[in-house]
C-alpha cells in the first residue's frame, strides 16, 4: 500500500463516505429530508482507495451483559493487534477496521471466516464497486455500509422501548497505518483469499482450521499437535522482516508460535531447532533477542501451522492437516456430549412435541 493512503487517519478516508440515518433507525436520510439525525453509515463503497475493510464480531445476544464484555474484552487483548480501530456496535459486538492491502475477498459483505456458537465473525471489505447486470457492469454502485461509531438507533425488546449505541472503543477517528487483513487472519489460521467458486465449495471443509473459541480467546494447541509441528519446522529460511506467512517465514512468526506451545518440553526443542534445523539471514541472526522478546508477548501457536501449510507443504499434508482433522472431530464430539449431559441434566424429552 501507498504511504499516503496508511498514513491517512481513518475520519480522512471516511469523511466523504458518511451517510446521515434518522430517527434512531438504520436508514439513510434522504436527499432533501428533514428527520433528526441520530447516526452515520459509512459506505465501505466509496472510500477512494478501495482499502479499508471492517472485520465485524458478532457476540450471542442471548449472552448477559457481563458474559459480551467478557468476550468483547478478550477478542481485543488476545486475537486482534493493536493498530485496529475499534468500534463497539449497539448489541456488544465489535467491529475492527483494519486494511485490506491487497487480500482478494469473495465478495464485499457478510464474508464469514468463523462461526461458532457464541461469536460469528464476518468481513466486509470493497472487491466490487459497481452493479452487474446480464454479466454488463453497470454505473450503479453496491451499497456496502457499516454503522459508524456516535451513533444510535431504538428497538423493542420486551414490551421496552430501548436506545442502543456505536461507540469508539479506542481513538479510532485517528487511528493510522492499519494492520493488514492478511496478518490478523494468518494469526487465526484462517485463510478465506480464493475464487468465489472454491470459496463456496470448501466453506464446510476448513472448519477444522479455526482456532478461536467461544470465549474470544486462541484455543489451546495439545501436546500431540505442538510435537508434530516442531517436527516439521526444518530446512526453512527464516527472514527477519515479518512479511505475511505465505511470503516467507519470519523470525517473529517462528517465535510466536513456540511460545504459545504450553509443553515446556516440546517448546524448549522448538526453541532448539529453530538454529539447529534452519538457516537464518544475516538480519535474522542480528536481531534474534528482539524476536525473541516480541514474539513472547504475542503467543500463537497455531501460526506455526500455517507456516508448515505454506512452506512445508507435503508435511502438512501428510502430518499437520489429519491431526487438525482429527482435533477437529475430537471437539465436535465433546461439544454434543456436552449437550446430551445438558439435556440429561434438565430432563428434556426430546420426544415431546412441546419441547
Amino acid at each position: 500500500m501507498k504511504e499516503e493512503t496508511v498514513s491517512k487517519t481513518i475520519m480522512e478516508r471516511v469523511k466523504n463516505t458518511m451517510i446521515n440515518t434518522v430517527n434512531y433507525t438504520k436508514i439513510g436520510q434522504k436527499e432533501g429530508e428533514k428527520k433528526q439525525v441520530t447516526g452515520k453509515l459509512i459506505d465501505l463503497t466509496l472510500v477512494e482507495d478501495g482499502d479499508l475493510c471492517v472485520i465485524d464480531f458478532d457476540i450471542n445476544k442471548k449472552l448477559s451483559i457481563e458474559k459480551t464484555d467478557k468476550r468483547r474484552q478478550n477478542i481485543i487483548d488476545n486475537i486482534l493487534p493493536a493498530n485496529v480501530g475499534l468500534v463497539k456496535t449497539a448489541h456488544g459486538g465489535l467491529h475492527a477496521y483494519c486494511n485490506r492491502d491487497g487480500y482478494t475477498l469473495p465478495s464485499n459483505r457478510c464474508v464469514k471466516c468463523i462461526v461458532l456458537d457464541n461469536i460469528e465473525i464476518d468481513i466486509f471489505g470493497q472487491m466490487i464497486k459497481y452493479k452487474e447486470h446480464g454479466g454488463m457492469e453497470q454505473k450503479e454502485l453496491v451499497q456496502n455500509r457499516v454503522v459508524g461509531p456516535n451513533s444510535s438507533f431504538r428497538e423493542t425488546k420486551n414490551n421496552k422501548r430501548e436506545t442502543l449505541k456505536y461507540e469508539a472503543v479506542n481513538d479510532w477517528a485517528n487511528m493510522t497505518h492499519l494492520v493488514s487483513l492478511r496478518e490478523i487472519l494468518d494469526s487465526w489460521n484462517v485463510d478465506i483469499e480464493i475464487p468465489f467458486k472454491d470459496y463456496v465449495d470448501k466453506v464446510n471443509m476448513r472448519e477444522f482450521g479455526w482456532q478461536v473459541t467461544e470465549e474470544g480467546t486462541i484455543d489451546r494447541m495439545n501436546d500431540e499437535i505442538a510435537q508434530a509441528c516442531v517436527n516439521g519446522l526444518k530446512n526453512l529460511e527464516i527472514h527477519n522482516y515479518p512479511q505475511p506467512i505465505n511470503m516467507e517465514v519470519s523470525l517473529l512468526s517462528v517465535f510466536s508460535g513456540i511460545y504459545g506451545i504450553t509443553n515446556e518440553q516440546i517448546r524448549a526443542e522448538g526453541m532448539k531447532n529453530i538454529r539447529q534445523f534452519n538457516k537464518l539471514t544475516a538480519n535474522a541472526e542480528k536481531n534474534y533477542g528482539e524476536a525473541s522478546f516480541s514474539g513472547e508477548r504475542k503467543p500463537n501457536p497455531w501460526i506455526l501451522t500455517k507456516i508448515l501449510r505454506n512452506h512445508n507443504k507435503d508435511y502438512y499434508e501428510q502430518i499437520i492437516k489429519p491431526l487438525l482433522k482429527q482435533n477437529y472431530e475430537v471437539k465436535k464430539q465433546q461439544k454434543i456430549s456436552d449437550i446430551v449431559q445438558q439435556i440429561e441434566k434438565h430432563e428434556i424429552d426430546l420426544k415431546d412435541p412441546f419441547t
